[in-house]
């Protein structure tokens, strides 16, 4: 812009130059007319009389003037600074400068430093580029899936996933505005879904929620996709870092849409968006010839499913699994929503189950308690309820909650509710508490509070900070589950087995196998009295060894 203005500006100064020249006026009264300085005006008179003798293209006035290079204090020395590059290729400007300074050049530091750049840019340029060799499968063996960023014109930039079968090209192009786990979970399994089968191998790139991390130069992958992948029967590639070209039949696509699909049109909607999409792979991109074999990619795709591994009987459960608090209002909150249960489950943990659509709320025996159509993330909407505004505390259930967690919080919170006039909002912090502490250490906070006749949540949340440390929510529940387990058991105790009885299974005989369902104490004579009658039957069961006369 700033050139075509300056070029515009130039060329109505030598209009008015040659028309005041015509006009008669002499050179001094120009310069003052349009304040230049008398080089310029004669300059121009002078290239205006050359372009009326000489002509001129057109190309050559719109193209702006090239400048003649200027020459570097350092040509002389090109072909010493060429021979030292061959034999270090990593020279750095500031030994090279020191290399220069012992053959006599005083160059600056910034001068070789912009020289050494351009020598390699020209080095770099004129290296053959390596030959990418195209991979071709049988069918059924792989697949390839990635995530592009579009900006459709006339919406919002949305995420196009891409998963296509290597062997016939078939694929298809889902939008979404969430790159998350669930959705790439969701988005595979909808794939394997229309395809009817389940290729033996997916490659991909380093993608969150697919890969972890790097260690050691190898992915360490998520532990939940490895988990679908078991369950699919598929096997995880995982193309090396900043190498497009390992998963190029995926890659190449998103080319081909931006040309054809998204080039020369405009969307009103999301909506919009996906019809047209789903149209164009219908009727356009699925028809298009296949790179190789020149047939349609729809009829390399019913080729190639009789060679997909078989579809699981149920789908996998893709929906994301998080734990929640529920409210004192009988509500868990989710991505600024708020979801409804039975107000019989206020202040406890519950479990929502997350997928695309729907969202499902169960409690710690996996019971549910109720099911929504899933709200926009961010919408800030409240369902199930039909009263919406805040309701008043219930103490007494609140107070019930705290009272199931043993005899110190229920002494606690009766004392709380004694001292304090509006006791609802204390008992309901406390509860809030076990979303980061463990139950254990709020007991123990609790008790060292009324110790001190402390009966304020807020002191019994200092007492924590001060010597706890914080467990998340899963390690909690885990430790929960490991109390019921064992309150479970109290009246079946399993005996641990004694370290020294496991010695005599090494005989590998029949009378150890048979002797091994009985009961093994851990009391070292009776432990010392099975060892030998095992020991015996053993003997008997084998007889004495005969020599071979």
């Amino acid at each position: 812009m700033r050139e075509a203005q300056r070029g515009e500006a130039r060329r109505r100064l030598v209009y008015d130059v040659v028309v005041r020249h015509g006009r008669g006026e002499s050179i001094r009264g120009i310069c003052r007319a349009l304040h230049v300085s008398r080089g310029a005006v004669r300059n121009i008179l002078r290239d205006e009389q050359q372009r009326r003798d000489e002509g001129e293209s057109a190309a050559a006035r719109e193209l702006p003037a090239t400048r003649t290079p200027r020459g570097s204090k350092l040509d002389q020395h090109a072909a010493q600074i060429d021979t030292w590059l061959d034999e270090y290729p990593d020279l750095t400007a500031v030994r090279l400068q020191e290399k220069l300074a012992g053959v006599g050049c005083e160059a600056g530091y910034s001068i070789v430093r912009m020289y050494l750049r351009e020598v390699q840019r020209r080095r770099d340029k004129a290296k053959p580029k390596a030959a990418v060799q195209i991979v071709e499968t049988l069918p059924g063996q792989q697949c390839q899936f990635d995530w592009s960023p579009y900006e459709p014109k006339g919406i919002e930039p949305v995420e196009l996933w891409s998963c296509k079968l290597s062997w016939s090209r078939a694929g298809s192009l889902i939008p979404s505005k969430s790159k998350t786990q669930p959705v790439i979970l969701a988005f595979l399994q909808r794939n394997f879904e229309e395809w009817r089968g389940v290729p033996a191998q997916a490659v991909t790139d380093t993608m969150p929620g697919v890969v972890d991390r790097w260690e050691c130069g190898k992915p360490i992958l998520n532990v939940r996709f490895v988990d679908f992948a078991a369950y699919y029967n598929f096997v995880l590639d995982v193309s090396p870092r900043w190498y497009p070209q390992y998963k190029g039949k995926v890659e190449r696509p998103f080319r081909y849409v931006e040309d054809n699909l998204l080039n020369g049109r405009t969307f009103h909607s999301l909506e919009h968006f996906c019809e047209t999409l789903q149209w164009w792979l219908r009727e356009k991109a699925g028809l298009r010839p296949h790179p190789r074999t020149k047939r349609p990619i729809c009829e390399m795709l019913e080729e190639e499913r009789p060679h997909l591994q078989p579809l699981p009987a149920r789908p996998y459960d893709t929906r994301d699994v998080v734990i929640r608090l529920v409210e004192e209002t009988g509500h868990v909150r989710h991505q600024t929503n708020r979801y409804r249960v039975p107000d019989e489950q206020i202040g406890e943990l519950v479990y929502l189950c997350i997928g695309l659509d729907r969202l499902e709320i169960v409690d710690r025996g996996a019971h549910r308690l109720a099911e929504y159509e899933r709200a926009p993330d961010g919408a800030g909407l409240i369902l199930g309820d039909t009263n919406p505004h805040r309701r008043r505390y219930d103490v007494t259930l609140l107070a019930a909650r705290l009272a199931a967690w043993g005899q110190v919080a229920q002494d606690y919170a009766g004392r709380l509710r004694t001292r304090k006039r509006c006791p609802g909002p204390e008992l309901n912090h406390l509860l809030g508490l076990q979303q980061t502490w463990s139950a254990d250490d709020v007991l123990l906070a609790m008790q060292h509070a009324m110790d001190y006749e402390a009966y304020d949540a807020k002191a019994v949340e200092r007492i924590l900070v001060a010597r706890f440390t914080p467990r998340t929510l899963p390690q909690q529940v885990a430790d929960a589950t490991r109390a019921r387990i064992r309150e479970t058991m109290r009246d079946h105790p399993v005996a641990s087995r004694s370290i020294g009885s496991y010695s005599a299974f090494r005989h590998g005989d029949t009378a150890l196998a048979q002797g091994s369902h009985r009961t093994v104490s851990q009391d070292d004579h009776e432990d010392q009295g099975l060892l030998e009658e095992l020991a015996s039957d053993s003997s008997k069961a084998h007889g004495a060894v005969q020599p071979d006369p």
